[in-house]
């Protein structure tokens, strides 16, 4: 466990809207096949954390557009808990290489996926380190 740890780096922030229950976050049942497959494959890198306060800042601006996208979702399909994933991969020269908005917890649409990718891009990850994993979650309740 430890060995994995030293391969890649998981800054997690936990947003939550509006909470009555917790569910644990497990990254292999929410995160895509193609996320978990990057977050595996990225084990030859070397990562670090970005301890950017203005980082987690700027994505705690996003819960606000983020909420709107889960309460137009719930219109359309009536679902009210779950989780989602956002992966982002910084490369080594700070360029964004690696981008996953999605969920496995739940079959979400295309409209919320939309949504969703729509705020979350708008995050300048490239400004706030280089050669690191960001692992996102938020929960819907």
């Amino acid at each position: 466990m430890k060995c994995s740890f030293q391969y890649f780096v998981f800054v997690s922030l936990l947003f939550i809207f509006s909470c009555t229950t917790h569910k644990e976050f497990i990254k292999e049942n929410v995160c895509s096949p193609n996320a978990m497959a990057y977050i595996n494959g990225s084990k030859g890198k070397s990562l670090r954390v970005p301890r950017s306060s203005e980082l987690r800042a700027k994505l705690e601006e996003t819960q606000i557009d983020i909420q709107s996208c889960y309460k137009q979702y719930m219109k359309r399909t009536g679902l009210s808990e779950f989780q989602t994933c956002l992966v982002v991969g910084v490369d080594s020269t700070g360029r964004m290489e690696y981008y996953n908005f999605s969920s496995q917890d739940i079959h979400s649409d295309q409209a919320f996926i939309q949504c969703a990718v729509k705020v979350t891009k708008q995050v300048p990850f490239w400004k706030y380190g280089k050669n690191f994993i960001l692992l996102q979650t938020y929960n819907f309740y």
